[in-house]
C-alpha cells in the first residue's frame, strides 16, 4: 500500500492546531457545479477528441479537433436524456447510446437505440438497430463499415449480428448459442466469439467456452458446482489466455488466466485485501500488463513491467504524485494515450501522453473552478469490528484543523450489498469539510470490493451486525480523538438513509441529530413495492431477494420512532421508484406522533436523488443549516450520551 499519502497528513495534524474554517469560504455553488467533462476518447487516428459534457438536464456529446482545439461537431439527446457510451467505429465516426436516469442515486435505464455522427457533425443517424435493440459486442477495429451487435430473443436467447455505422442496417450472422439459455456473448481481441454467459440467478451461473471459431463448446465453469462467482476480464494479445477473477471462499477474490489450447488454469494474482478491478492492456496488440487494486489508495501490480505501457505509467505515476493516473483512451497504434490524473483533492485533469516524445500534454480538466489547495485530504484507515472483523473506513479532515475533537458526519454508502466507498475525489465530502466537518466513510460488511465472504456477512443483518459495524466504527472516531462525542451526526442517501434513521433508533445517545436522503424506513412496505410494465416483476423484492431477513419489521426504524431521541431531516425525490416519497413521509409521520423535532422537505418532479442543479444546491444549503444548527457545541440537548470505554 502507498504510504506517501498518510505520511503527508501526519505532517499536516502536526503542524496544526485549532480547528479553523478558511476566512475565504468555498461557496457551496462551486462544489456542485456540472464537471465540464465526463468521458473523453480519442479518435483511432488521433486526430480528434470525444468527450460527454453534462449540462442542466442532459449530457451530450462533443468533438474537438486536436490540432486546432476548436469544435467541429456536437450532439445533444432529448432533456433527462444522458450519453451513456459512445465508441469510435473508424477516425472519423461515433457509435453512441443515451440513457435515462431519474436521479442522483438512481441506475441509468438504457435507451436501446444506438445514434452514429461524424467527427464534424455531418451525417447524424437515429435509432440504429431496426427496432431489435441491438447491443454492442466489438467495434471490429479492422473494419470501417460494420460493428459487431447482439440481440436477444423474447426468451433472453442471444445471436449476432453486423451493424452497419453509417445506416444501421443490420446483417445477421446467424451466431447461435451454444445451449437453449438466455446469455451473453463476449468476443476476444480478433472479434471471434469466445464465450458465451449464462445464468438463471446468481447462484446459476455457467460459462461455456471454446478455443476457435470451428472448436465445440465446453464448459469452463459452474457456479452450482464450485461456489464460485466469475467475471470475466479480458483476453491476452495471443487470444490464448481469457482472464477472470472468481470468489474464493474467504478473503478477497482471485485474478485466473484460462488457457484455451491446453485448458490449464491458473491463479494469475489475489491481493490480501481487496478484490482485482481492471484488467490492464494496451494498444496496438491489446497486450496486458496490469492489474488495478483499490486498495485504500489505488495501485497496480504489473504483470509484464518490460511492456510500454507499464513503463509509461509508471513514469506518469512517479510524475504525478499521490494521485491517481489512470488510461482511459489510446489510438490504435498505442502512440498516443489518454490519461485521467485524479485524487482526494483533484476532481480531474486529463493528459495527452505522447509515446514518441515521452511527454504529457494538458488536455481538460473536470473542474478548473475549484483550487486543489483548499481542498481537504482523504486518509483511508481500518479498525477491528466488536468481532474482530477489520473493516475500512476514509476519514476526511477539514483543512486548517489538527484532526482533533472535531464535529463528525458519519456517512454510509448505499446498497447496501456490492457497493463501496473508495478514495477519491467526493464534492459533497469536500463541501462539509470546508464547513469544518470530519467526514467517515464507512465500509461496513456487505459492501463490495473485499471478497464475497466480507459481503455475504452482511446478508440478513439490515438493522443488526451491519449496522453494529457503523456504531463502532463511530466509537472508533472518538477513541481515536478525531470526533466530539458530544457533535456526531449521520447521514446517508437511499440505504444510507435507513441506516441513518435506524442508527439514532439504536443507539440514541451516541449521535446528536440525523439526515437521511430518500431512504427506505419501513421495509415490509419496501418488499411489497412494484412497479408497471414490469411484468408482474417486484424490483424491490429482486433486489432483497435472498440478503433480506424475515424479522423486518422490527428493524425498520419507522417503527421505531419512539426510541429516536435527537433531531431528524428527511429529503425525498416525488417520483422516486427505488425508495419511494410514502417512505419519507411514514417515517415523518412517525416521528411526529413521538415527538420527535423533524422537517421532511419532497423535491416536485425529481426521483432517486436530485438531478437538478436548483435542487441539489437547496438540498445541500438545508444540509449544513441543520448540521449547524445541530452539531454547535452545547446546542444538543436531547438524549444521554453513551459512555466510551
Amino acid at each position: 500500500m502507498i504510504k506517501v499519502k498518510s505520511a503527508l497528513l501526519l505532517g499536516m495534524l502536526l503542524l496544526m492546531q485549532v480547528c479553523t474554517v478558511s476566512a475565504e469560504t468555498i461557496p457551496v455553488e462551486d462544489f456542485w457545479k456540472r464537471s465540464s467533462f465526463r468521458e473523453v476518447k480519442i479518435s483511432p487516428d488521433g486526430r480528434y477528441l470525444a468527450a460527454t459534457v453534462p449540462l442542466e438536464n442532459l449530457t451530450a456529446l462533443v468533438v474537438m479537433d486536436l490540432t486546432t482545439k476548436k469544435l467541429t461537431g456536437s450532439f445533444k439527446p432529448q432533456v433527462k436524456a444522458h450519453i451513456q457510451d459512445f465508441y469510435w467505429v473508424n477516425n472519423e465516426r461515433l457509435l453512441f447510446r443515451s440513457a435515462v436516469r431519474e436521479g442522483r442515486f438512481a441506475s441509468p435505464f438504457l435507451i436501446p437505440a444506438y445514434y452514429a455522427m461524424n467527427a464534424d457533425g455531418s451525417k447524424i443517424g437515429t435509432g440504429y438497430g431496426d427496432g431489435k435493440e441491438p447491443e454492442l459486442l466489438d467495434t471490429l477495429k479492422a473494419d470501417d463499415k460494420y460493428v459487431l451487435v447482439q440481440f436477444r430473443s423474447k426468451e433472453g436467447l442471444a445471436t449476432i449480428g453486423k451493424m452497419n455505422v453509417d445506416n444501421g442496417t443490420i446483417i445477421d450472422t446467424f451466431k447461435k448459442p451454444p445451449v437453449e439459455a438466455p446469455g451473453q456473448f463476449v468476443t476476444d481481441n480478433n472479434a471471434d466469439v469466445r464465450l458465451y454467459v449464462t445464468g438463471k440467478s446468481y447462484k446459476d451461473q455457467k460459462v461455456h467456452v471454446r478455443p476457435g471459431a470451428d472448436w465445440d463448446w465446453k464448459v469452463l465453469h459452474e457456479t452450482k458446482l464450485s461456489e464460485q462467482d466469475f467475471t470475466f476480464k479480458g483476453f491476452s494479445d495471443n487470444n490464448v489466455l481469457a482472464y477472470f477473477s472468481l470468489t474464493e471462499k474467504t478473503g478477497p477474490d482471485g485474478l485466473y488466466s484460462y488457457n484455451l489450447k491446453t485448458g490449464e488454469k491458473k491463479l494469475v494474482s489475489r491481493d490480501d485485501n481487496v478484490n482485482p478491478a481492471q484488467l490492464l492492456s494496451a494498444q496496438p496488440n491489446d497486450s496486458v500488463y496490469a492489474v488495478r487494486f483499490e486498495d485504500g489508495f489505488p495501485r497496480y501490480e504489473y504483470l509484464d513491467k518490460t511492456n510500454p505501457a507499464a513503463k509509461e505509467l509508471m513514469k506518469l505515476q512517479a510524475s504525478f504524485p499521490d494521485t491517481d493516473v489512470y488510461p482511459v483512451s489510446s489510438t490504435n497504434d498505442g502512440n498516443q494515450v489518454i490519461y485521467l490524473v485524479s485524487s482526494d483533492t483533484i476532481p480531474g485533469e486529463y493528459y495527452l501522453f505522447d509515446r514518441t516524445t515521452q511527454k504529457a500534454q494538458h488536455l481538460l480538466s473536470r473542474a478548473a473552478w475549484l483550487d486543489t489547495k483548499k481542498m481537504a485530504l482523504m486518509e483511508p484507515m481500518k479498525f477491528k469490528a466488536r468481532d474482530g472483523l477489520e473493516i475500512e473506513v476514509f476519514v476526511t479532515l477539514p483543512n486548517g484543523s489538527d484532526g482533533k475533537n472535531l464535529p463528525l458526519i458519519v456517512n454510509p454508502h448505499g446498497g447496501p450489498f456490492g457497493p463501496f466507498d473508495s478514495w477519491g475525489f467526493n464534492n459533497e465530502t469536500q463541501m462539509l469539510a470546508s464547513r469544518g466537518y470530519a467526514v467517515m466513510q464507512v465500509n461496513f460488511r456487505g459492501s463490495g470490493n473485499y471478497g464475497k465472504d466480507f459481503q455475504s456477512k452482511g446478508y440478513r443483518q439490515w438493522g443488526k451486525i451491519m449496522q453494529d459495524d457503523l456504531t463502532d466504527a463511530t466509537r472508533w472516531a472518538i477513541q481515536q480523538g478525531i470526533a466530539d462525542p458530544n457533535r456526531i451526526c449521520m447521514y446517508g442517501a437511499s440505504y444510507g438513509g435507513y441506516a441513518s434513521l435506524m442508527a439514532v433508533a439504536k443507539e440514541p445517545g451516541l449521535y446528536r441529530c440525523a439526515v437521511g436522503n430518500v431512504g427506505t424506513y419501513d421495509l415490509p412496505l419496501q418488499l411489497s413495492y412494484s412497479t408497471s410494465g414490469g411484468g408482474g416483476m417486484n424490483p424491490a423484492k429482486a433486489f432483497f431477494g435472498d440478503v433480506a431477513q424475515d424479522d423486518v419489521a422490527q428493524y425498520s426504524p419507522a417503527r421505531l420512532a419512539g426510541q429516536i431521541k435527537v433531531p431528524v431531516m428527511l429529503m425525498a425525490g416525488e417520483k422516486d421508484t427505488t425508495c419511494p416519497p410514502e417512505q419519507s413521509k411514514l417515517m415523518f409521520a412517525a416521528l411526529q406522533k413521538a415527538g420527535v423535532p423533524v422537517e421532511l422537505k419532497i423535491y416536485p418532479g425529481e426521483g432517486h436523488g436530485n438531478a437538478l442543479i436548483e435542487n441539489q444546491l437547496d438540498f445541500a444549503n438545508r444540509l449544513l443549516k441543520f448540521f449547524d444548527k445541530n452539531l454547535k457545541l452545547g446546542t444538543a440537548t436531547m438524549g444521554e450520551l453513551v459512555p466510551i470505554k
